[in-house]
């Protein structure tokens, strides 16, 4: 009987066991949903062009005649909508205004009724807003392959003609502060071009105010205003002048000339930008990499006429190119310079030379 029991228990265990395992499991949490990775994003090639509806560029009046922005308004959008798509931006339609200010545009842009625009630099960099800097034309584009990318926007050297004062100017460079005093400085013969010239007075104006405590030129005792800056060279030539800014960007700058070392370089200015809406933050994405497509769709409609290859001896664009009237009309809409990548820092200059001047740029 003693033997029975323990077998008996021993049954009754295993039984209960064996119920425990067949038991349903109790309630699991439902297996989460699987979600669907987002595309990975794409720079703008020929595999992977950009497809759009639509695109609403707007360009600047630049004192255009109303005839001129009636023929850009009506042939712009065919050959903008026709170029953009070799370069990989295929849109259905373009629609094409003409700003009647950058206030105006900017706040287009602002708004989301302009998706890209094209303005002048000053004008823009003055404007409260958002939108995205790509694009900026300036001098020094035009003698690169038309296919290649280029440094753009002007700079103004700050010479020192060779005459005795100049040539001790020059010997000043790199001692003690950097740069000869401000008493020595306004000493000196200055040769400038006239007020609204940004290369020839207003670069200089601030590189005067960086370097001197807010001085210009207008603290200057003995300026003498010359036409060009061909003129203000031989002026420093003939000993005339001490000091004067040269166009670093203009044939025959002097690089081969006798020139005593200059005393600095003022800021990079550029003439005109290409700006993205802030409500269009797609086009804006570094990742999609617009730049280049913009680039070299501005650099064909005002340079392509055809006959520019590349290095392999191909058409450096699809197509035959543009005939002269229609390479002058771009031009005249788009800017005499190319373009080249750009972004808002890049402006910060033409910022500081509106705040400097007591006003934002117009």
């Amino acid at each position: 009987m003693k033997r029975v029991l323990p077998l008996l228990l021993a049954m009754a265990l295993l039984l209960a066991g064996c119920k425990h395992r067949g038991d349903p499991l109790p309630d699991q949490p439902p297996e989460p949903p699987e979600t669907e990775e987002p595309a990975e994003k794409q720079a703008v090639t020929e595999e992977t062009p950009l497809e759009l509806d639509g695109l609403r560029i707007e360009v600047s009046r630049s004192g255009l005649s109303s005839d001129r922005l009636m023929e850009a308004a009506k042939k712009l959008p065919e050959l903008l909508r026709s170029a953009l798509a070799e370069n990989h931006i295929h849109t259905n339609t373009v629609q094409v205004t003409i700003g009647s200010s950058p206030a105006a545009t900017v706040q287009a842009l602002n708004e989301g009724t302009v998706d890209i625009a094209i303005l002048p630099a000053e004008g823009f960099a003055g404007q409260e807003t958002e939108a995205a800097v790509l694009l900026a034309s300036g001098p020094g584009g035009e003698s690169a392959p038309i296919w290649s990318d280029c440094t753009v926007g002007f700079q103004t050297a700050i010479c020192t003609a060779a005459t005795d004062y100049g040539t001790n100017l020059a010997s000043r460079v790199g001692k003690e502060d950097g740069l000869p005093a401000w008493a020595e400085i306004s000493r000196a013969r200055w040769g400038l071009l006239e007020q609204d010239s940004v290369p020839g007075r207003r670069a200089v104006d601030l590189w005067l105010a960086d370097n001197y405590e807010g001085q210009t030129t207008a603290d200057l005792p003995n300026v003498t205003v010359y036409g060009d800056f061909a003129q203000l060279l031989q002026a420093a030539e003939a000993g005339e002048i001490d000091v004067f800014p040269m166009d670093a960007s203009a044939e025959g700058a002097g690089a081969e000339r006798d020139m005593p070392f200059p005393l600095g370089v003022t800021s990079r200015f550029y003439d005109a930008v290409v700006v993205v809406s802030p409500k269009r933050e797609d086009l804006s994405d570094p990742e999609l990499s617009l730049r280049d497509p913009l680039m070299f769709t501005l650099t064909q409609l005002c340079w392509y006429d055809g006959t520019q290859t590349l290095p392999d001896g191909t058409p450096a664009f699809p197509g035959d190119g543009y005939g002269r009237e229609t390479l002058a009309l771009c031009r005249d809409v788009f800017g005499a310079h190319r373009y080249g990548w750009a972004e808002d820092r890049d402006l910060a200059p033409a910022r500081r030379l509106a705040a400097l001047e007591g006003h934002m740029a117009e």
